[in-house]
């Protein structure tokens, strides 16, 4: 390469270089002006979950496309391996770039990726703008992405191969080269070509090459393919706690807090704002996502890489340009100076993201199943940033659906949502004998038996097949009867963190007082809360789901059935509950139940574990109204009733109300479809 040339090629590298850690710089920025977020604890563990989730890729490897994105993956990581020899050659042409660059080997294996990756991206694009799957966009830049791709492949191996050809014809093989399957089949092409044309062809297309690789580079940070970058980190940096304990923590006495929840984007934590980042649009939220899929106006997809992202671009550039770290009252000087100055500025800046980025609809709709996060194959993290916005909406504004509120005031008032008298919390056990805390504390297990099991007629037949089972087994538990409270769940879902907080307040030293260590549990909400979000608050317990109890019992002897008791031979579809399945990972013990009763033959519906439809109860929409054509219940008995169902099994008292009323709203009363929890058929067999 001639002098001229090369200063030409440095100072591209440079220029290039320079533009993409530009606007990296600028995301990063647009990044510190949100709160702060403590996630650098055990670098082992966020190491191992990287390896799993981006270098394994195991949640992109559940479903089949998977493989693909998996090729492609490694075949881009390869692609980026590859460029390094060829930008060496670029600045020092008498020199090869050590091993990668006289490795046989290393070509071959990128040689395969690289024509696989082709293949895939061909085959991508036939799903993407053949088949169009509602998941998938069909924009301008999903198209430039796979161009730019492909560009790079294939000027890379006409360069190469031009050069194959050429010094073969120079006697003089590159035995780098030799095991280069696409290197040697495009010199073939060329075997006839002259020397000079050769070295033309070779020489031109490097040129090529390389304008495109380091147009791809500064194209990635200013497109939507942040996400090539972001999901690293993003995944790095995922939350450790389980699942059902990742709601953000609010110091209800911190003297400094000026906002309860989040009105304002760059009140989000970084971590929440790298989601947005992250996102690369792959649409399994959305397509997994009970509120989008009844036809609501939520859409995690949209809200992650549109909405949110958008705004946070929009509103980032102009606060870095202004000097501000917020738009909160705080600066309200130095905005009253911008409206002045600059109007179109201070409009964007006064965008609100409850109402303009966001609607309050879309903020209701979502059930907290955790399906779009649990799919999520980069770590996103969808829930917590909606209640984080319900927060302020019911603690800041007082915006609440009326029967929301009315729950609200019956929790206050006697400690359920019902609003029925607390006295009458333990007259499901009148006939049972069953023994209080508040006479007898000495006992292995608390029996929690939360609102539903006490009050709910449906419920409550659970709640006495369990007691009917505990007792048979002999274990020794107590309730707490008219002393118990709601837990809290529905409560915190919906944004009222500060009478969350107060019912676990009261709960954990009544709890506390009594001394208690293990709890059970029929509400999957309850088992959740008392077991994931209690112990930040001082309340730390061993919380067992009945069905797991149950089982546990049988296996141990301790519970002996009958095999020829009275139940009848069914066929049961089983439907998995959000907070007992993804919340807490926990799919057998209902299941294996089930198939311990005789004549029982349990079938999956097509939504199964964790990619289960939600009931639509959770999250406070047990006691929000929902539009008749829009009802997410009906949505799964439907897809049970294409099982052919008789009978659906759950394990959770809010979804066999919700299933119940589902069946009486779908089906023909004649078809007398029942929902059954598998403790009232083990409860026959005793």
């Amino acid at each position: 390469m001639r002098l001229e040339w090369l200063i030409i090629f440095s100072i591209m590298l440079i220029v290039a270089a320079v533009a993409f850690s530009y606007a990296l710089y600028n995301k990063v920025k647009i990044l510190s002006l949100s709160t702060k977020e403590e996630r650098y604890d055990h670098p082992g563990t966020r190491f191992k979950n990287f390896v799993v989730q981006v270098l394994a890729q195991k949640k992109m490897l559940n479903e089949p496309y998977g493989v693909v994105h998996f090729i492609i993956f490694w075949g881009f990581i390869l692609i980026v391996l590859g460029e390094l020899p060829l930008i060496f050659e670029g600045l020092f042409p008498d020199y090869s770039f050590p091993f990668l660059g006289t490795n046989p080997y290393f070509y071959m294996i990128k040689d395969i990726f690289t024509a696989l990756v082709v293949i895939g991206l061909f085959g991508g694009a036939y799903r993407r703008w053949i088949l169009k799957p509602a998941r998938l966009s069909r924009t301008p830049e999903a198209a430039i992405i796979v161009l730019l791709i492909i560009g790079v492949i294939v000027t890379e191996w006409i360069s190469s191969g031009a050069k194959v050809a050429l010094e073969a014809s120079m006697l003089e093989p590159n035995r780098a080269y030799s095991l280069a399957i696409m290197y040697q089949a495009f010199a073939s092409l060329f075997h006839n070509f002259s020397t000079e044309t050769l070295r033309v062809i070779s020489d031109s297309f490097w040129w090529i090459h390389m304008v495109v690789v380091l147009g791809f580079l500064v194209y990635i940070p200013n497109s939507k393919h942040m996400h090539l970058l972001a999901v690293h980190p993003n995944v790095y940096f995922s939350s450790l706690k389980p699942i059902g304990g990742q709601m953000n923590p609010m110091d209800l006495e911190d003297e400094d807090l000026v906002e309860y929840g989040v009105a304002r984007i760059e009140s989000f934590s970084w971590k929440q704002l790298l989601d947005s980042f992250a996102c690369g649009e792959c649409g399994r939220c959305m397509s997994n996502c009970p509120a989008n899929l009844s036809g609501k106006l939520l859409n995690p997809k949209q809200l992650l890489s549109h909405q949110l992202k958008d705004h946070l671009l929009e509103k980032g550039k102009i606060m870095n340009l202004k000097g501000l770290k917020s738009t909160g009252e705080e600066n309200e000087e130095e905005l009253e100076k911008i409206a002045e100055s600059d109007p179109e500025a201070y409009a964007i800046l006064q965008k609100k993201l409850i109402g303009d980025i966001v609607t309050e609809d879309e903020i209701w709709a979502c059930t907290t199943c955790m399906a779009c996060q649990v799919q999520c194959p980069v770590s996103n993290e969808h829930v917590n940033k909606i209640i984080d916005m319900r927060r302020s909406l019911v603690m800041m504004d007082s915006k609440i659906a009326p029967e929301l509120a009315l729950t609200f005031r019956n929790v206050e008032k006697n400690s359920n949502p019902w609003g029925i008298s607390f006295t009458e919390r333990e007259n499901w056990a009148a006939k049972l004998d069953v023994k209080l805390m508040s006479e007898d504390s000495n006992v292995e297990y608390l029996f929690f038996v939360g609102c539903s099991g006490s009050f709910e007629f449906r419920a409550q037949k659970i709640t006495v097949a369990v007691t009917k089972i505990l007792k048979a087994a002999g274990v020794s538990f107590a309730i707490l009867g008219n002393e118990e409270k709601c837990c809290g769940d529905f409560i915190r879902r919906s944004g009222n963190e500060y009478m969350f907080q107060s019912m676990v307040a009261e709960n954990v030293e009544l709890l506390n007082g009594y001394k208690v260590k293990k709890i059970i549990t029929t509400c999957p909400h309850c088992l959740n809360t008392l077991r994931n979000e209690y112990p930040e608050f001082g309340g730390n317990y061993e919380v067992i789901h009945h069905t797991q109890l149950i089982e546990d019992l049988i296996k141990e002897g301790k519970l002996v059935l009958n095999k020829t008791g009275n139940v009848e031979p069914q066929e049961i579809v089983y439907h998995d509950s959000c907070y007992l399945g993804r919340y807490q990972q926990e799919y057998k013990a209902p299941r294996a139940l089930f198939n311990m009763v005789p004549g029982v033959k349990l079938v999956e519906m097509e939504r199964h574990h964790d990619k289960s439809f939600c009931c639509g109860a959770g999250g406070g929409r047990m006691w929000l109204e929902e539009h008749a054509d829009q009802r997410v219940n009906n949505l799964r008995v439907a897809q049970a009733v294409d099982k052919n169902a008789k009978v659906i099994g759950a394990n959770c008292p809010f979804c066999i109300t919700m299933l119940e009323d589902g069946v009486k709203d779908t089906t023909d009363p004649d078809q007398n479809i029942r929902v059954v929890d598998p403790a009232e058929l083990i409860a026959k067999m005793i």
